[in-house]
């Protein structure tokens, strides 16, 4: 399991920019320098954002946590 930055591949965070949470598939570094990270979420939509900066992501509620898996 790679951890970076606090983030922990395979572990729920909160997503701002999709605003729900969601599950951490991969970090990787883009030109500049900068991180981005790979996202899914079980009920994606075409609007889903599934790549995303590492600062959009914020640890995500037990609330949250807990609407993630519930299906």
């Amino acid at each position: 399991m790679k951890i970076e930055k606090g983030l922990k591949v395979g572990g729920i965070y909160h997503s701002k920019v999709n605003n729900k949470a969601v599950r951490l598939v991969a970090l990787d570094r883009i030109k500049g320098g900068l991180q981005v990270a790979t996202i899914k979420h079980h009920k994606q939509d075409h609007l889903f954002e599934s790549e995303v900066y590492i600062s959009d992501l914020s640890k995500a509620t037990a609330e949250q946590v807990a609407s993630y898996f519930k299906r």
